[in-house]
Order: C-alpha cells, then structure tokens, then sequence
C-alpha cells in the first residue's frame, strides 16, 4: 500500500502545481483556504477511498474541532502551508497518514510541492526519501524550526527561551509536515510547534521517528487523544538533543 500512497503523494502534486490560486477564503485570523487546497482534498479523497474502501477519509478542510476520531482512518493535510501558498514562498506540502485503531500512525506520505521530493514510512519500517533509505545523520545539526505558536510560548519563559536560543539558529519554514520531514533529513536537528493539529503531525511524525528521530506531544493522552482540534504541542528532535529541548519545553507547555 506505501507505493499506491507515493503515487497518489505524486499525482496530487502534479495537479497542485498545475493550478493557479484563484480564491482565497478566511477560516479564522491568518488562518486561509484557497480553491488549491480544496480541489487537491477532493483528489486525495476520491484516491483513498478507491484504494481502501471502507475506510474513512478525513481532512483538515472537513473535520470540526470537537469532533472525536476512532478507528481506522486516513488523516489529510492537502496543502500544509496555505499561507506560504498564498504569497509564492515555496514551502509548500502535501501530507497523508492511515491511523490505526489503537491511534498510531501506520503509514505516512508527504510531498514538497517545489522540490518534488516525496517522503513515505512505514511503521517498524523505515523511512524513504524518493524511494532511498532514509536515516538521520550521526550529530544534531545546530538549525531548529520552530512554529509562531512556539516561539510565542517561549517568550513567556526567558530561560527556557534564552537556553534552547543558545542551542541553535531558529527558522519558521511555514509548513509543520517539512519541519518533521526535515528533521528526518538532517537538515534541521530540532522541530517544535504548539499548534500543530493531528494532520500537521500524523505523516511527519512517523517518518521523522521511522528514520531514527524522536517525537513527543505534550497533549493530554497524545496516544490516544485523536480529538481533531487538540494542538498537540510537540517536540521532534535528533536523539542528540531531544531530552534538553522536552526538559525546556517542559515549563513551558505542560
């Protein structure tokens, strides 16, 4: 089923790229949707209950926030980084994971829309990066990503803040699923956000874990709380540096 995902992961990129934004809707206070996002929920639904009938598609653009999830079912980010989208900055992804019944992530696909790089895993896998293998490197790298929410949460706590500011330069990139997938990279050696909801996460998360990176949420019962609008304020980070990043976040989000 991981390569029917990529080439789903890959068609709906080649649909994305092809498209022009030509309507832009308001969900909340810098919070957009845009026909893109739209058009590429439809394509993922209809591919995913092709390629698994029966079992649920549920996406950013239809699930309420108090809605509560159970059993099987794919989780859909279809364009993770709207706001990036909007204003031509080219981080920009597309993110699928099959959650099982015991509320883990089975599989996890995402897309970087510019630079054509698909990330899929497997759980007790293993990750890929355009079909190859896909491991961390040796020692943390010293560039973080960290969401808005983050950083603000930090502000409250200058020790907290001034420590994990001393550990690394910090960069927003705009879209949480390329934060994880780049952790997974080596790229960045830490990803923290507050707000991420469970389709920011479900993907990166296992393909950042798959590919030796260790994730947390600071959500109540992460495990098991799949409510649609719980920001799971989680850590991802190289196993370097994991356990000093969750003991400063600790004051700062539990």
């Amino acid at each position: 089923m991981l390569d029917e995902l990529g080439v789903i992961l890959q068609g709906s990129a080649e649909l994305a790229r092809s498209l022009s934004v030509d309507e832009i809707s308001s969900k909340g206070k810098l919070d957009f949707v845009t026909n893109i996002d739209l058009q590429i929920d439809a394509h993922i639904t209809a591919a995913l209950q092709n390629l698994t009938p029966g079992v649920p598609v549920l996406t950013e653009e239809r699930l309420d926030s108090s809605d509560s999830l159970s059993g099987e079912f794919w989780i859909v980010d279809p364009i993770d980084g709207t706001h990036n989208l909007v204003f031509g900055v080219p981080h920009v992804a597309i993110s699928v994971a099959l959650i099982g019944v015991d509320g883990t992530t089975k599989l996890g696909g995402a897309v970087d829309l510019h630079r054509q790089d698909i990330y899929m895993a497997k759980k007790g896998e293993g990750a890929k990066l355009n079909g190859a293998r896909l491991q961390m490197p040796s020692s943390a790298p010293s560039l973080f990503a960290l969401s808005t929410g983050a950083i603000d949460g930090l502000h409250a706590l200058p020790q907290s803040y001034e420590e994990l500011r001393g550990m690394g330069k910090w960069r927003n990139f705009g879209s949480q699923v390329l934060h994880l997938c780049f952790v997974a990279r080596g790229h960045v050696g830490l990803a923290l956000s507050q707000e991420a909801r469970i389709w920011d996460d479900a993907a990166g998360r296992l393909i950042a874990t798959e590919a030796g990176a260790r994730y947390m949420s600071f959500a109540q019962d992460a495990a098991n709380d799949l409510r649609a609008g719980a920001a799971l304020r989680s850590v991802c980070a190289h196993s370097e540096i994991f356990d000093k990043a969750k003991a400063l976040m600790t004051p700062v989000w539990q």
